[in-house]
C-alpha cells in the first residue's frame, strides 16, 4: 500500500505506516532503544542523543526519535558501534548527576537508572567536583525543582507548550549551565503541573505532596477513576500497605484523558488520609453527637425517619458511585416511601429536570470525548470547560492545533478558552433560551435579532462557519439545562439547531457536559427528581413497572428537587437523610441551607467528615471513600468505568453500599441483599436500559459507553 512502507530492524522486517518513527517502529518488534527526551504524545525533538541508531546508507549516527521510517530501510541497533555510543552518552549525562539514588524519589522507577545499568558504564571516569544548585526550588507550591539532578530532555517545557498551551517554564541561561526556571514574578501556575513531575525521567521536578513520603517498591497499584469531574481520568492509586494513600498517577486511556491528569485530580484527594476523617457513628444525645455502634445509630435513624412518615426526603451525591446512588434512591423509594430524591441542592427547575431527562433518554446527547478532534466545528453553549472539565480543555485545544477544527465559543464571561474561539459569543447569563433559539434562526437563515450581549457580527460569522461544516459536535452544559425555566425550550431549540446542521448535509452529535463526578450516573439510577431509574418519568403505568421490578410499595407523587426539599423543611419534608453532601458548606447557598436545615424534626448524614451539615444532624453515619470501595461511575460522555478499592475503609467507616444494606436490613426490607458489588450492578443493568447488556467484567479496564437507543 502506498501510505505504507517496510524495513529491517535487527534484521527483523516490518511493515509500517509510512510516517511511523524509526524509534516507533523498532518498539513493535520488541526492539528496546534507551530515550530521555522521546515521548509519544509529544513532538520529537532528537533532544538528549541517546536513541541514536545506524541507518544503512546514512554517513552519520541517525537520532531514531526523530527520523521517520522509508521503503527498504535498514537499521541497526545491536552493533558494538551504536552500543558504545549509547553508553557514551549515559557517561555524559551522569558526569554532574548526582548519585542520590537513596534518597531520590525517582529511586527505583527511575530510566536513567535503568538505562545505566542495561547499557551505561560500570564506573566513572570524571574526577572533578560536580555542578551544585540550591535544592529543592519551589516552581509552585505543588511543583519543587532539583536542578542538579536535571538532564535537559526538555519535556516538562515542550508539554506546557505543546499540550496545555501555558508555557510558564523554559529553558534559561542556553549554554553549558542551561536550566529549568519560571518567569521572574510568575510561579508555575497551571491544571496541569503535575503531568510535569509524572513526566520527568529523572527526578528534578518533584510533587511537594509526595516527597520523602514512600519509595515504589513499598507501593502497591490499583487501578481506578478520579471522581473529582466529569471527565472520569484514568488514574492509579499507589498505597503503602493497603493503609495510607501515597500518590496519584495518571492511567493511559486514549479515549478519555490519554496519559494525562489534572492537579485537581492528582493533588486534592488527600482528604484520604487526613487525620479528621470520621472512623465512628454518632448519634445525638442530650444535645450532643456521642459515638454509638453501627446497629445503634441506624435503629434511631430509621426510628425517626418513620416518625416523619411520607413526609421525608433524600439527598444523593453526584460524586459516589453509580452502586451507591441507585441503593440510596432505592431506598428513600421502597423504605421511606417518597419520591423526594434528588443529587444536588443548586437550584432545579422542574423544566429543567424534563429536558435533562428528554435529551438523554431521547437520543440528542449522543456524543464522545473521542469526537472532539475528529469533528469541523465545536460549539460549546454554557460551560466554562477549562475549570469544569480541564481534560475536555485539552482535548479541545488538540482538535483546534493539530486538527484544524473551530471552537465557537459561548459563555457568559471571557474563559480560558475564549482565545480560541472563532468566535466567541458572550450572551447574557439567564438568557440562554433566548440565546440559542435566535442562534438557531440565524444559522437557519429565518428571521431573527442579536440576543443581549452577543455582537450582530460575531452570531453572523458563527452561522457562516457552522453551515460550511461537515461535521460539528454540540457541547451542552448539563448545569445550563438543569437550573433553567425554560429548559424545554433551551432542548427544543438544540433540537431545531441540529436539525439546521443536518440540512446542511453535516454530520451532528451532543454531548451534556456533567461537571460532577458522576452526575451523569447519578442520574441515570434515579437521582433525577420527578423519575425513576433510566429516565422513566414517574406516572401510574411506571409506578407499576417499578413496583414489579422491586417488589414493593412504591410513590405516586412526582418528588421534590434538592432546593425544594430545604425550603419546605418543616412544612412538607420533616426528615431528610442526606448522603455525601454538604448544604451548610456550600459557597453560595450555606447561610440558607443552614436556616432551612434547622426546621427539620430529623436529619440523617452519611459523609467523610463532621462537615457543618455533619455537624447539625442527628445521626451522622460514617462513609469510605472511592479509594476504600468499589464500584461504577459514568462519565460525561456516558462511559461506565469500575473503581477497585486500594486501602481499607479507615475505622469502622463503610462504604455507602454496606450502610444502606445494613440500614434496609433492620428496618425489614426486602430487596437489599446484595452482598458483593457486581450484584448490584447487576441489578441496574437490568433496571437501567441504557446499561442492558453491559456485564460488570465487560467493563474492562478502559470502560464501556451505553449506547443512546
Amino acid at each position: 500500500m502506498a501510505d505504507e512502507v517496510t524495513l529491517t530492524i535487527d534484521g527483523q522486517q516490518i511493515t509500517v505506516p509510512k510516517d511511523t518513527l524509526v524509534l516507533d517502529a523498532a518498539k513493535m518488534l520488541g526492539i528496546d532503544i534507551p530515550v530521555f527526551c522521546y515521548h509519544h504524545k509529544l513532538e520529537p525533538v532528537g533532544a538528549c542523543r541517546q536513541c541514536l541508531v545506524d541507518i544503512e546508507g546514512f554517513r552519520k549516527p541517525q537520532v531514531s526519535c526523530s527520523t521517520k521510517v522509508a521503503d527498504g530501510m535498514v537499521v541497526r541497533t545491536n552493533t558494538p558501534e551504536v552500543r558504545e555510543m549509547w553508553k557514551s552518552i549515559l557517561e555524559f549525562l551522569l558526569i554532574n548527576h548526582p548519585l542520590d539514588c537513596p534518597v531520590c524519589d525517582r529511586g527505583g522507577e527511575c530510566p536513567l537508572q535503568d538505562n545505566t545499568f542495561a547499557y551505561g558504564p560500570t564506573d566513572s571516569r570524571f574526577e572533578h567536583e560536580k555542578r551544585h544548585f540550591v535544592k529543592p526550588v519551589p516552581l509552585s507550591a505543588l511543583v519543587l525543582m532539583d536542578r542538579e539532578r536535571c538532564i535537559m530532555c526538555f519535556r516538562c517545557v515542550r508539554f506546557q507548550r505543546e499540550i496545555v498551551d501555558h508555557p510558564q517554564i523554559f529553558v534559561s541561561n542556553r549554554g553549558s549551565g542551561d536550566y529549568i526556571d519560571i518567569f521572574r514574578g510568575k510561579p508555575f501556575e497551571s491544571n496541569f503541573s503535575g503531568n510535569t513531575i509524572e513526566l520527568c525521567p529523572v527526578g528534578a521536578l518533584l510533587s511537594s505532596v509526595f516527597r520523602f513520603r514512600a519509595r515504589p517498591w513499598e507501593m502497591t497499584s490499583t487501578e481506578s477513576i478520579c471522581p473529582d469531574c466529569g471527565v472520569g481520568c484514568n488514574m492509579q492509586i499507589h498505597d503503602r500497605g493497603k493503609r495510607y494513600v501515597a500518590r496519584f498517577l495518571a492511567r493511559n486511556n486514549d479515549e478519555v484523558n490519554e496519559d494525562w491528569l489534572c492537579d485537581r485530580g492528582r493533588f486534592d484527594s488527600t482528604f484520604i488520609n487526613d487525620p479528621e476523617r470520621l472512623t465512628k457513628p454518632l448519634v445525638r444525645k442530650n444535645g450532643e453527637l456521642q459515638e454509638a455502634t453501627w446497629e445503634e445509630a441506624l435503629k434511631v435513624a430509621i426510628s425517626l425517619m418513620r416518625k416523619a412518615g411520607e413526609k421525608t426526603a433524600g439527598l444523593g451525591s453526584p460524586n459516589r458511585t453509580n452502586e451507591q446512588n441507585y441503593l440510596f434512591q432505592k431506598f428513600i423509594r421502597c423504605v421511606l416511601g417518597t419520591n423526594n430524591i434528588d443529587f444536588t441542592i443548586e437550584p432545579r427547575s422542574v423544566d429543567g429536570a424534563d429536558a435533562l431527562a428528554a435529551g438523554l433518554s431521547g437520543g440528542m446527547f449522543n456524543g464522545s470525548i473521542r469526537d472532539i478532534p475528529n469533528s469541523e466545528i465545536i460549539l460549546s453553549i454554557g460551560s466554562d470547560i477549562s475549570f469544569d472539565l480541564p481534560l475536555i480543555d485539552l482535548w479541545i485545544k488538540k482538535a483546534v492545533w493539530r486538527h484544524g477544527s473551530k471552537l465557537v465559543f459561548a459563555y457568559p464571561l471571557a474563559a480560558e478558552l475564549t482565545k480560541y474561539a472563532s468566535p466567541f459569543l458572550p450572551y447574557h447569563e439567564g438568557k440562554e433560551a433566548e440565546f440559542i433559539s435566535e442562534f438557531s434562526s440565524a444559522v437557519k437563515g429565518i428571521a431573527w435579532k442579536p440576543p443581549a450581549g452577543v455582537e450582530k457580527e460575531n452570531i453572523e460569522s458563527a452561522a457562516k462557519t457552522l453551515k460550511e461544516a461537515k461535521s460539528v459536535l454540540i457541547l451542552v452544559s448539563e448545569t445550563l439545562l438543569r437550573s433553567a425555566e425554560r429548559g424545554m425550550d433551551i432542548l427544543d431549540s438544540l433540537n431545531w439547531l441540529i436539525d439546521a446542521f443536518k440540512g446542511f448535509g453535516a454530520d451532528v452529535s451532543a454531548m451534556l457536559l456533567t461537571r460532577d463526578g458522576n452526575a451523569q450516573g447519578a442520574m441515570d439510577v434515579g437521582l433525577l427528581p420527578g423519575y425513576y431509574p433510566g429516565y422513566r418519568k414517574i406516572s401510574p403505568e411506571t409506578r407499576v413497572e417499578m413496583e414489579g421490578l422491586w417488589a414493593s410499595k412504591l410513590s405516586s407523587e412526582r418528588g421534590l428537587s434538592g432546593w425544594k426539599m430545604l425550603e419546605k423543611a418543616g412544612d412538607d419534608i420533616f426528615a431528610l437523610w442526606i448522603m455525601g453532601l454538604d448544604p451548610v458548606g456550600h459557597l453560595v447557598y450555606g447561610d440558607n441551607a443552614k436556616e432551612l436545615l434547622s426546621r427539620l424534626n430529623a436529619l440523617i448524614v452519611q459523609d467523610y467528615f463532621l462537615t457543618e451539615t455533619a455537624k447539625m444532624a442527628d445521626v451522622v453515619l460514617p462513609s469510605s471513600t472511592f479509594a476504600e470501595t468499589k464500584g461504577t461511575l459514568t462519565n460525561t460522555e456516558r462511559r461506565i468505568q469500575r473503581i477497585s478499592p486500594a486501602i481499607r475503609p479507615i475505622g469502622d467507616s463503610l462504604p455507602d453500599t454496606d450502610i444502606i444494606q445494613k440500614a434496609a436490613f433492620l428496618a425489614g426490607a426486602s430487596g437489599f441483599d446484595f452482598g458483593r458489588i457486581e450484584n448490584i450492578y447487576d441489578e441496574i443493568s437490568q433496571v437501567v436500559p441504557g446499561y442492558n447488556g453491559i456485564s460488570y467484567d465487560s467493563l474492562g479496564p478502559l470502560g464501556r459507553q451505553w449506547e443512546v437507543r
